[in-house]
């Protein structure tokens, strides 16, 4: 009982209840938190088996995103050590959709396994998968693999591309800006190399292919030491988790 009182109290200082925490035993997101009632669509950039050669016949398929045409998904960077980007994408989208769904959200994802074995989706399907699901916001969660010398997150958005983005540039430019404000003010590290920390481009498939408001989050840099050490470490995970999360919230105006 009394560790049961004094979880219920320290849940209470940060803005959660024991409720929010729990799910009924059908899996179903809680019906009673901030984000009750909200649908989001999770995108865990890559998947590890996309650097299978098994798979270079699926990967190299080619489709045309209303600008260029590029191919069906890449393999993704890595940390100088070859820790890998997919890997790092998995791990905190997992423990992005715990918290959120531990938020009353309900919770979508466009992989369920990180994996040499299997490969994909192509981008194309991650970026219409938020429409199939009836989302209020896609979220693509990746790294960056830039010069070493920078460091930090930032948010790549749709620019306007007729009959392909013009229905959502105007509302994913606006989530980018709360999405941006609010993980910086959780303690994330700002892009030192992307002003303003929002990339507004007419090249990213999973953008272009989306007809709900999206995001491409690149969460850091890894090939910067710092931003690496975070994004191997379990601690740093966790701290990204809470990141994202304080942005989406922001984002959906919760």
């Amino acid at each position: 009982m009394k560790r049961a009182l004094f979880l219920a109290s320290g849940l209470a200082a940060i803005g959660l209840t024991v409720g929010m925490l729990t799910s009924p035993a059908s899996g179903a997101p809680v019906t009673d938190g901030p984000l009750s009632g909200v649908v989001i669509a999770l995108d865990a950039g890559h998947q590890l088996g996309n650097s299978n050669p098994e798979f270079f016949d699926e990967l190299s398929r080619t489709h045309f995103n209303g600008v260029e045409t590029k191919s069906c998904n890449t393999t993704g960077t890595a940390t100088n050590g070859g820790y890998p980007e997919a890997t790092f994408n998995w791990k905190v989208t997992k423990q992005v959709k715990k918290r959120l769904r531990a938020l009353g959200a309900t919770v979508k994802m466009t992989r369920h396994s990180n994996s040499y074995s299997k490969w994909g989706p192509c981008v194309d399907k991650r970026g219409s998968f938020g429409q199939k699901v009836g989302a209020d916001l896609m979220l693509s969660v990746h790294a960056d693999g830039a010069a070493s010398s920078g460091y930090g997150f930032y948010v790549m958005a749709p620019a306007v591309v007729p009959g392909w983005t013009d229905d959502i540039a105007k509302a994913s430019g606006r989530a980018a800006k709360r999405f941006v404000s609010a993980m910086a003010a959780a303690g994330a590290p700002r892009s030192t190399y992307i002003s303003g920390q929002i990339l507004v481009t007419s090249s990213i498939s999973t953008l272009n292919f989306s007809d709900v408001p999206v995001l491409l989050l690149e969460s850091g840099n890894m090939r910067n030491a710092s931003d690496a050490a975070r994004m191997t470490s379990r601690s740093g995970q966790a701290q990204y988790a809470d990141w994202i999360v304080a942005g989406v919230r922001a984002a959906v105006k919760r």
